[in-house]
């Protein structure tokens, strides 16, 4: 697990949340798929801050750490359809969202892609190059997000051969750039995020992360 700092506005069970989105519409072949329902998925883990407690990967922002990164260790993709379902709390104040994200065409933790979701609604994106943060976009309060309690929303970004980038929420689309495709097969992995430092511990939970090859 390695720590990192993102310069912009960016043993926990579930309990009555709502029907996940299941990452419906990717296609092609599976890469990869995790419902955590345990936690062989090759993921990093730094217990308790980030860890699969079934049946959800779990980061607990707040108290010690505000940010923090999981990427996979054991499997790898570079084009592709890739999507997560996730459930953020509610913004514990107005200064302080919650934000979780997807890694992808990463090196290591210092060099990656990032497309993240905050709990007000606004969706972004982000690289990483050499430890610094470049902002890509930023979609205000996006009317795909699903703000309710408990609610399970869904982020996808396709990465296709003609070098762009294709964001949705819950089937909506966000926003798609072009990018330069890195070559050879690259990590991706999980993010999670607090603006601000709270008494005690909440948490960002993803109930499903999966990769197809697309097309």
């Amino acid at each position: 697990m390695k720590w990192i700092a993102l310069g912009v506005a960016l043993a926990v069970q579930l309990a009555g949340v709502a029907a996940a989105q299941a990452c419906t519409g990717q296609t092609g072949n599976v890469i990869f798929q995790d419902n955590f329902a345990d936690d062989t998925g090759g993921w990093d883990f730094d217990p308790p801050t980030s860890q699969v407690t079934p049946p959800a990967f779990v980061f607990n922002l707040g108290k010690t750490y505000t940010i923090t990164s999981a990427e996979n260790l054991t499997f790898n993709a570079t084009l592709g359809d890739y999507c997560m379902d996730f459930v953020l709390p509610k913004s514990p104040a107005a200064d302080n969202t919650a934000a979780v994200g997807m890694i992808i065409w990463a090196t290591d933790y210092n060099n990656y892609m990032l497309v993240v979701a905050f709990s007000n609604g606004n969706v972004g994106m982000y690289k990483k190059s050499a430890g610094n943060f470049t902002t890509l976009f930023t979609v205000l309060n996006s009317p795909a997000f699903n703000a309710a309690q408990d609610a399970v929303n869904s982020l996808r970004v396709v990465a296709t051969p003609d070098q762009k980038l294709t964001v949705t929420l819950n089937g909506q689309a966000v926003k798609a750039i072009r990018a330069q495709v890195p070559t050879g097969p690259q990590l991706f992995g999980l993010f999670g995020q607090l603006d601000k430092a709270l008494p005690a511990d909440i948490a960002i939970k993803v109930t499903n992360f999966s990769v197809t090859s697309g097309g």
